[in-house]
């Protein structure tokens, strides 16, 4: 549980940096699962006839570079979210990665222990989650640049990324270390006290589809880096100015943004699917099964892919 002096700091700055939560033993599994969906993803590439594929004798982070490299759409074999697609899907590529290390990341008690510290113990786990594996930048296409979960991003806030329903939620954003981050390999740089602004308006910025801060509100402001140890966790007020520099290092820089808001509450995403990631007046509705969590996003993708589902499946801020 994070201290009075933490929290304070917390909802000061907007943020707050908790140093070495998880240990070799939480980020094991993790690293494990993402190397296989790595050797999968090369396997299909040369039963399929591509004869530059990166081998396994390379490290992961070394052979996920040069795929990325040669292969830029392997990117959104990764993410732990589906496309943020309202149309044109390719049922092909249209899927998420819902592996049983990545729920248990999603529920580990430490995580949930400091979330608990700030919304409560009734915590969600929304499906509004990415994972960034973000390469040296000098060893990448002008092509895999362009996407925001292995370049830098720009300047926003969380709101950005959640229907105007969620608006109101008390969404919690937690940035997770697998690697160590630092300035050089692109750690996040955050304004402290940005939250008490509200929600600003995003428009179109560098990065083709990632709304940004306008530069007039950001201009003559100096935001504060927040290198992390692997294992650190970062804490985020939905509103809080952020962005995340570039890898101009030889190493790959690794984390995952997750989120929880209060059971009830929306997620602002509702086309895809959040579950009860602790209750403390209520256990029997935890999720904990693998299965059943990766079933989940299988129906939402049909649901999706068929036209079923009733509604949006995110902002798109940038047509309005």
């Amino acid at each position: 549980m994070l201290s009075n002096d933490q929290l304070e700091r917390f909802n000061r700055d907007g943020y707050l940096l908790v140093e070495d939560v998880l240990d070799e033993a939480d980020l094991r599994p993790v690293e494990e699962e993402y190397a296989a969906v790595l050797e999968a993803y090369a396997q299909r590439l040369a039963a399929a006839g591509e004869s530059d594929v990166p081998g396994s004798e390379l490290s992961f982070a070394d052979r996920y570079t040069a795929m990325v490299r040669r292969h830029p759409e392997c990117i959104d074999e990764f993410n732990i979210s589906l496309p943020l697609m309202n149309r044109g899907i390719d049922p092909d590529t249209y899927h998420a990665h819902t592996g049983p290390a990545v729920l248990g990341l999603l529920t580990n008690t430490k995580i949930l222990d400091v979330v608990e510290s700030v919304i409560g113990s009734e915590i969600a786990s929304s499906p509004v989650q990415q994972v960034r594996l973000k390469p040296p930048l000098a060893r990448l296409s002008d092509e895999s640049v362009a996407h925001s979960s292995v370049g830098n991003t720009s300047w926003h806030q969380d709101t950005v990324a959640v229907l105007p329903e969620a608006l109101s939620t008390d969404q919690v954003t937690v940035w997770v270390a697998i690697t160590d981050a630092s300035e050089e390999n692109g750690c996040l740089v955050s304004i402290p006290g940005s939250h008490r602004e509200g929600a600003h308006r995003h428009v179109p910025g560098p990065i083709p589809r990632e709304p940004t801060v306008p530069v007039d509100i950001i201009a003559g402001r100096e935001g504060e880096p927040l290198p992390a140890r692997r294992g650190s966790i970062v804490l985020f007020d939905k509103q809080n100015i952020h962005c995340s520099r570039p890898n101009l290092s030889d190493q790959l820089r690794w984390s995952f943004d997750i989120r929880y808001h209060p059971v009830g509450q929306r997620s602002g995403r509702p086309a895809f699917p959040g579950f009860v990631a602790r209750s403390r007046s209520n256990p029997a509705t935890e999720l904990r099964d693998p299965v059943a969590w990766s079933r989940l996003w299988d129906d939402a993708r049909e649901r999706i892919i068929t036209g079923e589902c009733d509604g949006p499946v995110f902002q798109d801020w940038l047509s309005e």
